[in-house]
């Protein structure tokens, strides 16, 4: 039997399945020992050790409820919040379909930019993602707002939110009640060369759908900020909820259009306001002696960072044109895996990669040299790190949402612990063979502190307002960025004796990581395409100087001790709440025959299952499918159908992970097989291996791919690939085995052009248009295939991207 209608609806619904299986383990990975807490809003999930963590956040989390409730005059219901310790980054999301949000617990580096909140973490970042789930669930447009599905519901509001707004709102709200992004300068710094830039203004580009142009924090971020910021200050709170109401409400309107009806003043006008705003700004700086100009040098922009040197040689991770991101020594790529290293006076490189396995992220610290022990791994769960002297590592370790200094001796290969697991964070370490210096955010103030070695004393070299980054070593002389005047980040040096501090350079949008060679003090300069690599000679590099009014005073770091109430009692977390879609089948098979049934689509909150059940029938001929994808260790898949007399059974297991022996390695491993009925009819088994993984422009690619499949009908497949970029093309050449024949061929892609031209303040986006082929010669059948293919590529509803292919396939002959 061929079914007409009810087939395309099982094509909708599996295609439906597949995608949303892609974000299953996102929120965690089962299985894991967890525990919940219920309280009037909030449904918290937690590791045990986490405990204290809720602890924290839960009196802030059920005010924010009620403000929040006042701001948008509507209420979201239950939120399921899961805080787990299963990351060596930090981040949060929120889900608005399922009402979830997700907290990771590590507090972040001042160099990300998030306002410096590291003892108030917790809280902070919950603000930021609760805005995420009230904002999702402002639902008011007529058209939608009956449905009864909230998962349906919320991701068809999305078609009035656009991530700026989505972004921006956060950080309105993170701001008012944490400072946030609002006060933190180096965010603003991104914010002020991008307005003072000839792209301003580009907010369409940040409406959540995927593009190709680099930004330092994310346009939706950043022109989420701006917009909002402004709308507030000009007009007030009153009318950014109005603005909001309107566009919630209304399925035709965009941003300018809702803004004109609140405010009665013109979009363009307004954004022409700002960029005068800072341009005026940009006049009274320029007369203080700020500059935008620098020397340069080559062509580093984008992420280029983490300056390092050997005494002899310039280190860093260098983002350049048409060449391989990664560390570059001098003019010599030497790795194209690593971004954070460190490097010693004979040459031996620390750096950190980053592995995943089992739906945990981790950091691991390796030390490498030109000597017999060659390579070795150090330790895990490590952020900062740095050499001190030749022989010794400091570095620090992460554990349940805490940091913990550590000193490892590369003689002995021994660790000790020098500050134990606190509410703090370290920025920068630096050291020589007796003293360790680092940048710490301790108590919500980011200083530079000491550690004797020898006394085994802390000493707190500075004691201000001010967030000191990017520390480097240099006799008696600390240097380091920091924004001491105008909230502008520059090069300062300090005299450890005297404690005199000068400032070397006068940037108007930042200088940063300092490193003197050879008389010369290179660094970064950032504008609005990133940083780019500069020096300056340092005799004539002092620009002012003042003194130290803090002597440098002992402290103590004090620890965090993780406790668990042994009053309280919490329940074990057992079961994912599912959210279950009902809907009706009615089809036609091809002989005219009336099919009818039902069926049901369901998830779990944290997307760990996801799958649907059908039965459906016409006379006494009855038809079934169940479908589950569930997380448990792998990813796993089970479907079920009934058709006539047979029961069809397939299964399929799966793992995708990232590796690093000695070379980063992405894997992915998977299995199946089906029975009819109870006969065993068929298995596949896959493995995919993408050795060396690295970045040209745009393009990800790979040192070499393999993929080998066998299928026990069909035989073994076969593929070996090598991609790369040449004049900002992608190139694939490959070689494979299939049917019983080998076959070699090229794939090409090109991105032509990409204006990104919007509509409707970017819900809808023509992006541009790439071209590309693949060209084939099959040795058995002797003979050759190809494709060719022009994409248009479109963006629509703000979040999706569209591609519209026209290929050669098209036109021929069938």
């Amino acid at each position: 039997m061929t079914i007409k209608g009810f087939r395309k609806l099982f094509v909708l619904i599996f295609c439906l399945s597949i995608s949303l299986s892609i974000f299953s383990s996102s929120v965690y990975t089962p299985p894991k020992d967890l525990y919940q807490v219920e309280t009037e809003n909030y449904r918290f999930v937690f590791e045990k050790d986490l405990y204290y963590f809720y602890e924290e956040i839960v009196d802030t989390a059920e005010e924010l409820y009620a403000k929040y409730t006042y701001f948008y005059d509507s209420n979201p219901g239950k939120i399921t919040v899961y805080i787990l310790d299963d990351v060596d980054f930090t981040n949060s999301f929120a889900s608005t379909g399922t009402n979830v949000i997700r907290l990771y617990v590590n507090p972040p580096e001042d160099f990300l930019a998030l306002g410096g909140n590291v003892e108030d973490w917790g809280k902070f970042v919950f603000s930021h993602e609760l805005n995420h789930i009230f904002y999702g669930n402002d639902v008011r447009d007529p058209f939608i707002y009956w449905i009864p599905s909230k998962l349906i519901k919320n991701t068809l509001n999305m078609y009035h939110q656009p991530s700026y707004l989505h972004e921006g709102l956060s950080i309105y709200m993170e701001s008012k009640e944490f400072g946030g992004r609002f006060e933190d300068d180096l965010f603003n710094m991104y914010l002020r060369s991008e307005i003072l830039s000839n792209n301003f203004p580009r907010y369409y580009l940040g409406s959540g759908s995927s593009i190709d142009i680099w930004s330092p924090a994310g346009f939706n971020y950043m022109y989420g900020t701006i917009l909002v910021k402004e709308i507030v200050n000009n007009y007030g709170e009153g009318a950014l909820r109005e603005i909001i109401r309107v566009l919630n409400t209304n399925a035709f309107s965009n941003l300018d259009e809702a803004f004109y009806w609140v405010t009665g003043d013109s979009w363009t006008r307004f954004l022409v306001d700002i960029k005068q705003k800072y341009l005026n700004e940009y006049d009274r700086l320029n007369e203080k002696g700020y500059k935008l100009s620098w020397l340069k040098i080559d062509d580093t922009y984008q992420d280029t960072g983490n300056l390092r040197t050997d005494g002899v040689s310039l280190y860093g991770y260098l983002v350049m044109p048409d060449q391989p991101k990664g560390i570059y020594k001098d003019n010599e790529l030497i790795n194209k895996a690593v971004s954070s290293f460190d490097v010693n006076s004979r040459g031996d490189l620390l750096y950190l990669v980053t592995t995943y396995n089992m739906g945990y992220y981790t950091n691991k610290l390796y030390y490498d040299c030109d000597c017999p022990n060659g390579e070795k791994l150090i330790d895990e769960r490590v952020k900062a790190f740095g050499f001190v002297g030749n022989d010794k590592i400091a570095y620090s370790k992460l554990d349940k949402g805490l940091s913990a200094l550590y000193l490892y001796d590369l003689k002995t290969n021994e660790a000790k612990k020098l500050i134990d697991f606190g509410k703090y964070v370290f920025n920068d370490i630096v050291g020589k063979e007796d003293i360790i210096y680092f940048s710490a955010n301790y108590n919500n103030q980011t200083d530079i502190y000491s550690y004797d070695l020898s006394s085994e004393k802390i000493y707190k070299i500075t004691d201000d307002e001010v967030k000191e980054l990017g520390l480097f070593i240099d006799n008696d002389f600390i240097y380091y960025s920091a924004n001491y005047e105008d909230g502008i980040y520059n090069i300062y040096r300090l005299n450890t004796n005297s404690r005199a501090i000068e400032r070397l350079t006068n940037y108007l949008s930042g200088g940063f990581e300092p490193v003197v060679l050879k008389d010369r003090l290179y660094h970064l300069v950032y504008d609005h395409e990133g940083y780019h690599l500069s020096y300056l000679d340092l005799e004539n590099a002092v620009k002012e100087s003042f003194v130290l009014q803090s002597t440098f005073e002992q402290v103590e770091f004090e620890s965090y001790e993780i406790y668990y109430p042994e009053d309280v009692e919490v329940k074990e977390y057992t079961f994912e709440k599912p959210y279950i879609l009902p809907f009706p089948i009615l089809a036609v098979d091809t002989d005219e025959n009336i099919l009818y049934g039902a069926g049901a689509f369901f998830i779990s909150e944290a997307m760990n299952y996801i799958g649907f059940v059908d039965v459906y029938s016409y006379g006494n001929e009855v038809y079934g499918d169940l479908s589950l994808t569930f997380d448990y260790f792998t990813t796993n898949s089970i479907t079920l159908s009934l058709i006539e007399e047979d029961i069809l059974t397939s299964f399929y297991i799966s793992n995708s992970s990232l590796w690093y022996l000695g070379n980063t390695i992405n894997t992915y491993l998977g299995g199946g097989g089906l029975f009819k009925n109870t006969t065993f009819e068929s298995y596949v088994l896959d493995s995919v291996f993408q050795i060396g993984p690295y970045t040209v422009n745009n393009y990800n690619i790979y040192e070499m791919g393999i993929g080998i499949t066998y299928d026990s009908i069909s035989g073994i497949k076969a593929n070996l690939d090598k991609p790369f970029v040449v004049f900002d093309t992608k190139i694939d050449p490959y070689i494979g085995y299939e049917n019983e024949s080998i076959y070699a061929g090229t794939n090409v892609e090109k991105i032509l052009w990409r204006p990104y031209i919007s509509f409707e303040s970017g819900k809808y986006r023509f992006d541009g248009i790439k071209a590309g082929g693949d060209i084939e010669y099959n040795f058995g059948q002797e003979e050759f295939d190809y494709l060719a293919y022009v994409q248009f590529d479109l963006s629509i509803f703000y979040w999706l991207n569209v591609p519209l292919q026209i290929n050669s396939d098209m036109f021929k002959p069938k």
